[in-house]
């Protein structure tokens, strides 16, 4: 599993966590043999993303036959969790505060 924690570190006084995601690999296709190692060349991966460190849950998703070693972890990081906000894969709208 991967878990990628968003932490404010204000230079002077405590840290605090703003929220995190974990992304685990729930099945993954045939392997390949590569030099006697088993690797998997496709992976399914559930996807919850959580805000604040309370773990309030507010998306999830699953990223399905996603090309291991196809890129790099941040590719599947933010595939992972622009699914999870916006329910496919790409990015949701930008959010729109109360003052505009």
């Amino acid at each position: 599993m991967l878990k990628v924690t968003v932490e404010l570190c204000p230079p002077h006084g405590p840290s605090r966590v703003l929220g995190y995601t974990e992304i685990e690999n729930v099945t993954a296709d045939e392997a390949s043999v590569n030099d006697g190692v088993s690797i998997n060349k496709h992976g399914d991966y559930a996807v919850t993303v959580f805000e604040g460190k309370d773990e309030h849950q507010v998306g999830t998703a699953t990223l399905t036959a996603y090309p291991r070693f196809g890129g790099s972890v941040w590719d599947l990081v933010a595939r992972g969790i622009a699914t999870a906000l916006a329910g496919k894969e790409q990015l949701p709208e930008r959010p729109v505060f109360p003052w505009r």
